[in-house]
């Protein structure tokens, strides 16, 4: 067990990966922060001598609660990428331009999308190429026209700009109807088995706030927003995250059925077999 777990405090803020704030599950006093298992996380990439300093500033910057991390594994490795918020452009800090600054100490940000993009969010990825180069190549523009947040993301490299995925948030159960007929509008899956909906449409995580289909580039994803920790180390088993992170979670339930969270599945059919080339969990620092 670390000995650093990091504890709530009075002025702590609770959202899911969209911002959105969410009363707590329950009575949240000495309990834990979700940050403590990106902390968790990056220590056992090995990256987080190389990522602590930025991160820290950033949450310094943008204030506690403020920015969503993403844990993602691929069956073989741990990366990470940060979400900031900022749809109304009130806040300079949270701009493309105060990242850059924040960052600039330990790591640059060298993509230069125009200002004039109407982004109302940014991210990037962190894994051990950027801890090594101390480079950031690539950042996400999110872009979205209605306050559902369904929208567009772009990649942004340099100069240029590529459409990565179009996204949608339904209700779970009042629009099922819209859940199902996204996910077999799917240039990747087929829907004629009838197990293929269970493997897609996972039922023990169904049963939560919201789901966000996304058509990526190379798969469908599926994204299930507001899970409790149970939920959370159910994903966590189920796609075979490696036992050290997933046994500090099982140690720290307890301390944790204060949070919801979110969990991400990237699904894929090569050969005939459903697959999950990677999955993610979400929390906020």
């Amino acid at each position: 067990m670390p000995s650093d777990l990091l504890r709530t405090q009075s002025g702590d803020r609770y959202f899911d990966y969209c911002l959105e704030p969410y009363a707590p599950r329950r009575p949240p006093a000495g309990k834990l922060r979700s940050e403590n298992l990106l902390w968790h996380a990056l220590r056992l990439a090995g990256v987080e001598s190389a990522f602590e300093a930025p991160l820290r500033a950033l949450q310094a910057s943008l204030g506690r609660d403020m920015i969503v991390w993403g844990i993602k594994h691929d069956g073989a490795r741990f990366f990470f990428e940060l979400y900031i918020y900022d749809p109304q452009h009130e806040e300079p800090r949270a701009r493309y331009a105060g990242l850059q600054e924040t960052l600039a100490p330990w790591l640059r940000l060298t993509p230069s999308p125009s200002p004039a993009i109407p982004t109302m969010m940014v991210s990037f990825d962190l894994d051990d190429a950027v801890a090594g180069s101390g480079v950031i190549e690539e950042a996400n523009l999110y872009l979205t026209g209605t306050p559902r947040h369904e929208g567009r993301s772009y990649a942004a490299r340099g100069d240029t700009l590529e459409l990565r995925n179009h996204y949608r948030f339904l209700e779970p159960k009042r629009e099922v109807d819209q859940v199902l007929a996204l996910l077999r509008s799917s240039a990747f899956i087929d829907y004629r088995e009838p197990r293929t909906l269970a493997q897609v449409l996972i039922p023990e995580l169904f049963a939560c706030k919201r789901i966000c289909v996304a058509k990526k580039r190379a798969c469908d994803g599926l994204y299930f927003s507001g899970v409790d920790v149970d939920q959370l180390l159910f994903a966590l088993r189920r796609f075979a995250w490696p036992s050290a992170f997933t046994t500090l979670v099982q140690n720290v339930v307890a301390d944790l059925d204060h949070l919801y969270f979110d969990v991400g599945v990237d699904v894929a059919q090569p050969n005939g077999e459903i697959t999950y080339p990677k999955t993610s969990i979400y929390g906020t620092l």
